[in-house]
């Protein structure tokens, strides 16, 4: 059986979860909880100054950020993603040793099997107008059993139902082995509670 992960920026890898970014050209705007961006609003290759005395970490996936050694992982594990050429310029003027890329996960999937899981919808007054919300998934108030649906076969892919990218345990496993930096991983198993409003 395969497990699910939430994967989140780790604070352990020497990298703030908050720097100042500037984009060149500027990026187009999208909002990925509602669609993927379309390849074609991108530029052919992108640079970004960051407000980093150094970058070492193989992916910041909140800023879009990934190293050419984790796009090639992604590639191994038929991953659907974007991914353009990105130039990092540090304080200073200072340019990363490493080559960069834009990535953006491109594969969307409802894991949830509601039959199976114990949950509570968000109220209905609190969200947008339902014709708003056409073709939306769900919104979650909260997530006490979260039991993985079986039909999921992508091994990194944005959850519908928690709203933030997932990885297989396949994908965990080649991350580990490799030492890559940037990530962390949170089980979804029986202690795993999603409350995105505490």
């Amino acid at each position: 059986m395969n497990d699910f992960y939430v994967v989140s920026a780790s604070e352990n890898d020497g990298i703030s979860l908050f720097f100042e970014e500037g984009w060149k050209p500027a990026l187009p705007e999208f909002n990925q909880v509602v669609k993927n961006p379309e390849l074609g609003g991108f530029a052919d290759s992108y640079e970004m100054k960051a407000d980093l005395e150094r970058f070492e970490v193989d992916v910041v996936l909140e800023q879009y950020i990934a190293s050419s050694e984790f796009v090639r992982m992604c590639e191994s594990q038929n991953c659907s993603f974007i991914d353009l050429p990105l130039k990092i310029v540090l304080l200073g003027g200072a340019e990363t040793e490493r080559e960069y890329r834009f990535f953006c996960v491109l594969s969307r999937c409802s894991l949830l099997d509601s039959e199976n899981s114990v949950f509570t919808l968000m109220d209905e007054r609190l969200l947008r107008p339902s014709e708003e919300r056409e073709g939306m998934s769900p919104v979650y108030d909260r997530i006490d059993s979260f039991v993985p649906g079986k039909g999921v076969l992508e091994n990194l892919f944005y959850c519908e139902e928690l709203k933030q990218v997932v990885c297989s345990s396949l994908f965990k496993a080649d991350y580990d082995e490799k030492g890559l930096a940037g990530l962390e991983f949170q089980k979804i198993d029986d202690d795993f509670v999603y409350a995105p409003w505490g």
